[in-house]
């Protein structure tokens, strides 16, 4: 239980170098794989979304901004700029649905199917889909663009 903390707060607690997260109303148990309790501080913090956004990543692209849309009307938009690189010498591994698996039928043809997976436009596809279904804008054409 937890008295004046607000439900949809997030606790995030620290011990050693393992961190975790959970909704401050949940009840599932957050594990700590080797934790002892000799004496060693836990870090425990109570966080606040104050906006959310989705950043659909497009191919060749690295420089993104990102627009908050406030939780509440009276709230300033507020944004930021991130820069989204793979590691070094690490890809995307596919998305779950790629090319392979997509049915192209009258189209399905060796040129069609390698620049749609060349550009990874069905995964980009997918991506803004997914964030229209979450966001649900007024006008979906408009934040598609």
């Amino acid at each position: 239980g937890s008295d004046n903390i607000d439900p949809d707060s997030i606790l995030s607690i620290r011990a050693g170098s393992v961190r975790r997260q959970a909704a401050a109303s949940s009840a599932r148990p957050l594990r700590f794989p080797g934790l002892s309790v000799d004496g060693h501080p836990i870090k425990v913090d109570v966080l606040k979304q104050v906006g959310s956004a989705y950043l659909v990543l497009k191919p060749g692209e690295d420089q993104y901004k990102v627009v908050f849309h406030p939780d509440e009307p009276s709230q300033p938009q507020a944004s930021c700029e991130l820069s989204v690189k793979a590691s070094s010498g690490e890809t995307l591994e596919p998305a779950e649905g790629d090319c392979a698996s997509f049915p192209l039928e009258e189209a399905e043809t060796a040129e069609t199917r390698e620049y749609l997976e060349g550009h990874r436009v069905l995964q980009f596809m997918q991506a803004v889909l997914h964030s229209v279904i979450k966001e649900k804008p007024d006008d979906p054409y408009a934040y598609m663009a």
